[in-house]
């Protein structure tokens, strides 16, 4: 038995309407058909592939934890940076390496641990802000000790000096600066 009516669907695969003869006609025709079969087919196979990617892309970060020694590409990816940021870290002496060989450069699993690990504080090494008029402001201690503000700034740096800004002036402690020059009151 024919029918005798036709109805107007759009094609899910190509978007075009079309007449159909039954309710049930999904494509405009054999092509549609067939290419819509091919991109299912092709969509189940990528999502199996996906999940044989993604099983073996977690695997290895497990592995990197329990290893001891990684080499620089492991240790890239176990902190999710490039290789060029962690030989920048070794260069900067901020991780820690031993080069093996020309080529090979490993990376002590702990010294990747101990760049996250928190400082401890001294609590007996911590000073209180000295009074104002107890401290010299930079012009000052620059046109005391006769020095440059480069040199001054220097000084306070390596000498690990603490310094504190009170208003529009930056102070250093008197008693600091007179042992520096051996001025000793």
């Amino acid at each position: 038995m024919s029918s005798n009516f036709t109805v107007k669907r759009l094609c899910e695969q190509c978007g075009n309407v079309f007449e159909a003869k039954t309710t049930v006609t999904r494509f405009c025709g054999k092509l549609c058909n067939k290419r819509n079969f091919k991109q299912r087919i092709r969509g189940v196979k990528m999502a199996a592939m996906d999940e044989v990617v993604k099983s073996i892309l977690d695997k290895p970060s497990d592995d990197l934890k329990a290893t001891e020694f990684l080499s620089v590409r492991l240790a890239a990816k176990l902190l999710g940076a490039s290789q060029k940021i962690i030989y920048s870290m070794i260069r900067s002496g901020r991780l820690k390496a031993v080069n093996l060989s020309k080529r090979k450069t490993t990376v002590y699993r702990k010294e990747i641990d101990n760049l996250f690990a928190l400082p401890e504080i001294d609590s007996t090494n911590i000073s209180l802000k000295p009074e104002i008029v107890e401290c010299y402001h930079m012009a000052e201690a620059q046109e005391k000790f006769n020095i440059s503000e480069k040199a001054l700034y220097e000084l306070i740096k390596r000498n690990h000096i603490s310094k504190f800004q009170a208003g529009w002036y930056t102070y250093v402690a008197k008693s600091d600066l007179d042992k520096i020059f051996c001025l000793t009151v």
